[in-house]
């Protein structure tokens, strides 16, 4: 979407302040405003409080908010309770569940250099 001739995504990563950025969709239509998702409870707090909606954007935050566990922590004991922690955000959403296997079985398949790696890529 365009705001006042800029162009944005409804989430991205930021390199510049190398870190996660989403447009929260409570203020919309009236206020536009982008919030930096920096911590394993960003990304929580983004889908249970309804900073993202929509099923897509919901899965794609799960991604980036595994991602970015990952950059911090790459060990298997940190990717099982991010994805139990984002999970339980909604626990009835498809997509959500759907980003977090899809993530989980990524970084199982991986070492831990190629997941803190791998998560680098992620944008």
């Amino acid at each position: 979407m365009n705001v006042d001739g800029t162009p944005y995504r409804s989430i991205w990563y930021d390199e510049e302040a190398s870190e996660v950025r989403v447009i929260d969709q409570r203020w919309l239509p009236h206020e536009f405003r982008i919030e930096p998702l920096r911590s394993r409870a960003d990304f929580a707090t983004a889908i249970r409080d309804m900073w993202v909606r929509g099923a897509p954007l919901i899965g794609a935050t799960a991604a980036y908010g595994i991602a970015e566990e990952m950059r911090r922590d790459p060990s298997d004991a940190a990717l099982a309770s991010a994805a139990a922690e984002l999970h339980a955000t909604r626990p009835t959403a498809i997509n959500l569940r759907w980003a977090l296997d899809a993530m989980g079985l990524r970084s199982c398949a991986a070492s831990r250099p190629e997941r803190r790696a791998a998560s680098r890529c992620v944008s």
